[in-house]
């Protein structure tokens, strides 16, 4: 099947080999870097502009603006040809993470979809690659082939982790589950609205993956710091006249705890 015919109907891809074994070798060692000082020192003098890291869940923030590697490695002609075969040719870093799981730890991710709270957002599609071979026994991901379709679902939120927001259990069917195998270097490309998990694991295997979230231009708006453009196009949107995004996403986000705050009253009723 052809790439972007799977993602349209599967909501997702694995792109294998994008990166070659010395790059696989050069992010491994930039990872192992990353997890050892954000763990002697989570909340860094970046922390001005992004978010402090939380190493007791797995998640380094904001690596590509850390760390010159993981922005070699995001702005790799094989991975920014991978994401327009599927999405967009023209597209914005949106954020970007280190995940990974952590020994000793509740270091499951439960069923989600990711910035499913941003309903009037455009669609982004995720990037996930692979610095480690990726199975059942270190964690892989779970996803539910076609869910994307559904658009974002309802959620609730469980506070104080980093995966707080957890779609409703009714619209998940587990025995649809698929899992993601990968090999180091590979690239999973997903829609924002495939439901996707990961099981605890013991954590005594590496399973690491630059994550970074992509955004057509449409707007310009991300959730911390500035947006980074990653592919463009000299004729595309860059020559489109300027909109207040700040203004539009306050009163997007506005609305949003208006639902929310509704949905919190329904559920006490």
């Amino acid at each position: 099947m052809d790439p972007k015919e799977q993602f349209e109907s599967q909501g997702f891809v694995i792109e294998p080999a994008v990166l070659n074994a010395g790059e696989v070798r050069e992010l491994q060692l930039a990872c192992d870097e990353a997890i050892a000082m954000a763990e002697k020192n989570p909340k860094d003098l970046f922390c001005n502009y992004y978010l402090p890291h939380r190493v007791d869940q797995g998640a380094l923030y904001d690596v590509y603006q850390r760390d010159p590697v993981f922005r070699r490695i995001a702005e790799k002609p094989a991975v920014i040809e991978a994401v327009k075969r599927v999405y967009a040719e023209e597209f914005y870093l949106f954020e970007n993470s280190l995940v990974y799981k952590p020994k000793q730890s509740e270091n499951a991710v439960p069923w989600h979809q990711d910035y499913m709270y941003m309903t009037e957002d455009p669609e982004k599609v995720v990037a996930w690659l692979a610095v480690d071979d990726v199975n059942l026994e270190n964690g892989c991901m779970y996803a539910i082939p076609g869910s994307h379709k559904k658009g974002p679902l309802s959620f609730y939120q469980e506070k104080g982790e980093t995966h707080a927001k957890r779609t409703d259990t009714q619209h998940i069917d587990e025995s649809q589950a698929v899992p993601l195998i990968m090999k180091a270097g590979d690239l999973l490309l997903f829609n924002q609205f495939l439901l996707h998990s990961s099981r605890k694991v013991p954590g005594t295997v590496k399973r690491r993956a630059y994550r970074f979230a992509l955004k057509s231009i449409s707007n310009s708006y991300t959730p911390r710091a500035t947006p980074i453009v990653l592919s463009r196009n000299p004729k595309g949107a860059l020559l489109h006249p300027y909109r207040d995004e700040a203004k539009n996403s306050l009163l997007a986000a506005i609305g949003r705890k208006i639902v929310g705050l509704g949905r919190r009253i329904e559920r006490l009723g």
